[in-house]
């Protein structure tokens, strides 16, 4: 990713998806998430935030907004109302 995502929009896309916390926006299998991120699901949203700031491939793809809302993954009947 050129541009990932900060931690308040990652905080506010987790919020506004009714996904909060941002633990939800965890790609449990990416190769980031098995190499350090295992121990994020009982830390606090500042934590998962920062870690996913820093390893935007273990974000679950794709993501995208628009429309008044959130799609995550590939299944074309999972999305979130903004």
């Amino acid at each position: 990713m050129k541009n990932p995502l900060s931690i308040e929009e990652l905080t506010e896309l987790a919020k506004r998806g009714g996904l909060f916390p941002v633990q939800g926006l965890l790609n449990k299998r990416s190769k980031s998430y098995k190499e350090f991120g295992k121990e994020l699901e009982e830390s606090d949203e500042l934590a998962v935030a920062s870690f996913l700031m820093l390893n935007p491939k273990a974000v679950i793809r794709p993501l995208v907004t628009g429309s008044n809302k959130l799609r995550l993954g590939y299944k074309p009947d999972v999305y979130f109302d903004l």
